[in-house]
């Protein structure tokens, strides 16, 4: 029963599923409980399923997240003498469909599950558009544009507790809480409309550009109070649609 860690990796991406066909998953492996197999069983089912899940299944209400679009979000930059709000709008994010469990390990207490994640991915591209309020010392800034954000080599480390819950006769699970903290090996920032003047635009992304580890830095812990909380609610919603029973070796 405790091994309802194979459908955190079904659904690892977000995408959200209807009551399953067993045929479209019935090539999967059934995973033990046993807590020194289970990392490797949760590990090919992730790996199996990324690829196959990225253009979604309407039949199964299997929405595509290749790629995975966000409406709307805003967030407050600070950093030295520069600070104030960012607005990202129309965001696409492109590459989760390469990414790769690397390892994979569980601790089973009771119902009770945590997991820790490391996975891989060869790039990380998110495009769209923004409008920024901000202040460089005593300059007001408003500028506004489109946006193309690249990350290469991400490794990401996830660690989620969860919990297994019966209803209907059937077995389901949840996560309580998600904690994610993506590594790229390099970045590569473009956009426009930070300035009247398309020369000074360029100046400023060679700036951006070559300390890009320092806006990493801001930006994820930022940008983190959006997206983990989002993260948690699209896994639970797919989940609670998703019987774990068979996923389980009886």
């Amino acid at each position: 029963m405790h091994s309802i860690i194979g459908l955190l990796c079904l659904l690892a991406l977000g995408v959200s599923a209807a009551p399953t066909d067993k045929d479209y998953f019935a090539d999967l492996p059934k995973c033990s409980t046993e807590e020194d197999q289970l990392g490797e069983c949760v590990k090919e089912l992730f790996n199996t399923l990324t690829p196959r899940l990225k253009d979604g299944n309407p039949e199964l209400r299997i929405e595509p997240y290749e790629p995975l679009r966000f409406n709307r979000t805003s967030f407050q930059y600070t950093s030295g003498t520069v600070n104030g709000r960012i607005t990202v709008r129309n965001a696409k994010i492109y590459g989760f469909a390469a990414n790769r469990a690397k390892e994979v390990s569980a601790k089973l207490n009771g119902d009770k599950v945590k997991f820790r994640f490391v996975t891989q991915m060869p790039k990380l591209n998110i495009v769209g558009s923004y409008k920024a309020d901000l202040q460089v010392n005593q300059l007001q800034l408003k500028p506004k544009g489109e946006f193309n954000l690249t990350l290469y080599d991400v490794e990401t480390k996830t660690i989620t507790d969860g919990e297994i819950y019966e209803k209907d006769g059937h077995r389901y699970f949840r996560l309580t809480n998600l904690d994610a903290n993506p590594k790229p090996r390099d970045m590569e920032i473009k956009a426009n409309g930070i300035f009247e003047d398309p020369e000074l635009d360029k100046v400023a992304m060679n700036v951006a550009n070559q300390y890009w580890r320092d806006i990493y830095g801001i930006l994820l812990p930022e940008t983190r109070k959006f997206w983990q909380p989002l993260m948690l609610r699209m896994f639970n919603e797919a989940f609670e649609l998703v019987p774990i029973d068979q996923f389980l070796k009886e």
